[in-house]
């Protein structure tokens, strides 16, 4: 994560598209909707284009981390960035804006009209490792 550089829109982009992508293997067009509204109310300050050039970069960040097929395995790069930013969130935020995180991640989750059993392991899993579980 050291070389990239890393602010609050950058981690929750890359971390609400990793989970969407990662837990349904796709990036559905209501998924897509649900992570830009959810990173625009932590981004109140910042203009559209930047929160969009914002999510453009940190889902090239994931693309890089996505060296091939999808995996449960947990040393992948992919998994490691998730974790690692649910844990930045729990040094960085409140408890009460870590549980708003995972409320967007199920959001997220229920957006294509899904939120079956790898959702909620992840969104409970990110949970755990931001102190909300």
């Amino acid at each position: 994560m050291s070389e990239r550089n890393w602010d609050l829109i950058h981690c929750l982009g890359y971390l609400y598209n990793a989970f969407a992508v990662y837990t349904d293997a796709d990036l559905d067009p209501a998924e897509m909707k649900e992570i830009r509204s959810a990173v625009g109310e932590w981004a109140q300050d910042k203009t559209g284009n930047e929160i969009n050039d914002a999510l453009q970069t940190s889902f090239t960040w994931f693309k890089e981390d996505l060296p091939g097929e999808l995996a449960d395995d947990d040393n992948h790069p992919v998994i490691g960035t998730m974790v690692g930013i649910a844990e930045l969130l729990k040094e960085n935020l409140t408890e009460d804006n870590c549980r708003a995180v995972h409320n967007d991640l199920i959001r997220i989750g229920n957006a294509d009209g899904h939120y079956d059993d790898v959702e909620k392991t992840w969104a409970t899993e990110l949970a755990k490792a931001m102190g909300v579980a």
